[in-house]
């Protein structure tokens, strides 16, 4: 005889998820430096150029000297003639003397006095370099002071935004329990 069995069977919970993902979103602004540059200051200092220009020799050499300056030339000028004047006073002393040259050393000496002119130079002696010029350039000084940079800079926050996510729970299945009779007849006897 065969006796029935209880079968049981069983199934369990299945719990089911669904997510949704959470957002995070940063944002951050640019730090403002506010920059300020002061001028740097430059002084200059110069002095002034000198330039000399000394035309004497020249207005002398053309005969347009100054008073001072036309005494000098004709003193000087007669110094050189009266040294000429000795000097051929003593040359013809010398002609004069020599007795045994026959010719009239009177008579040639005063025929080459008579018509001698002896100027007096007044003016200066011509030249290309008669203009002096003398030039003492500027100086230039230079005074930098420089300036600084001053900065106050504004550090801005970041813009944080988080949307968290949701995880929600769901029963996919349901627990169950079923009992069954296997086999054979409940109402048979024994």
């Amino acid at each position: 005889m065969r006796l029935p069995r209880i079968q049981i069977s069983q199934e369990y919970t299945k719990i089911g998820l669904a997510s949704t993902r959470g957002q995070l979103s940063i944002e951050q602004a640019k730090a403002e430096l506010n920059l300020k540059q002061e001028n740097a200051k430059v002084s200059l200092n110069t002095e002034k150029s000198n330039l000399e220009i000394d035309s004497t020799k020249a207005w002398s050499a053309l005969g347009s000297a100054k008073l001072i300056e036309m005494r000098e030339h004709i003193a000087q000028s007669s110094f050189n003639i009266s040294m000429q004047n000795i000097a051929e006073i003593a040359q013809n002393g010398d002609r004069m003397m020599e007795i045994t040259n026959h010719s009239n050393a009177f008579a040639e000496i005063a025929r080459q006095n008579v018509f001698r002119d002896r100027p007096i130079q007044l003016t200066g002696e011509p030249s290309y370099d008669n203009v002096d010029i003398q030039y003492t350039p500027s100086k230039v000084q230079t005074e930098i002071q420089t300036a600084g940079v001053t900065f106050d800079p504004v550090q801005n926050s970041p813009l944080i935004q988080y949307d968290p996510g949701k995880v929600e729970a769901y029963i996919a299945q349901k627990n169950s329990i079923s009992f069954s009779v296997v086999g054979g007849n409940i109402d048979a006897s024994i």
